[in-house]
């Protein structure tokens, strides 16, 4: 078991538990929402059909789940944010708001499609759960810290 001389360096200590907990087990939880809100709020939601109705106007390339990214602001500050791109477009706007959709073709897509709000649903499900909770619970656990 660790031992200290002074509250800094217990401090240190803990700070680098957490900041390990949040890049880990807080983010992988984070991420695992993210994917399963973009699957049912986003996927789910509009299938990308050519004028036709029945051709899909292009194939899904699963970006939008691979673009999950987390950051670290000072010392236990995680922040998780989707950064799909594409030529400089942010995608993740464009989905979130239902606004700007383009494809090549005349038709009123930000109507058609509308806004699909994974990033405010994934905020909305981890702040009335207790997943984030857990899962610090789980990460500072695993590096042998006993906690309730």
């Amino acid at each position: 078991m660790a031992t200290f001389d002074d509250l800094k360096s217990l401090e240190k200590y803990l700070n680098s538990k957490i900041n390990s907990a949040l890049q880990n087990e807080v983010f992988s939880e984070v991420k695992k929402t993210m994917q399963q809100r973009i699957e049912r709020d986003v996927y789910e939601a509009y299938t990308p059909y050519s004028t036709d109705g029945t051709t899909p106007h292009y194939q899904r390339t699963g970006k939008l789940n691979e673009s999950i990214d987390k950051s670290m602001e000072g010392e236990n500050v995680l922040v998780v944010e989707n950064t799909r791109n594409e030529n400089g477009r942010d995608i993740v706007k464009v989905i979130e708001e239902g606004k700007d959709y383009e494809w090549g073709y005349k038709r009123n897509l930000d109507k058609e499609i509308g806004s699909r709000p994974f990033v405010k649903n994934t905020r909305d499900e981890l702040s009335k759960s207790n997943k984030l909770e857990r899962a610090m619970k789980d990460g500072l656990r695993r590096q042998g810290l006993n906690v309730e």
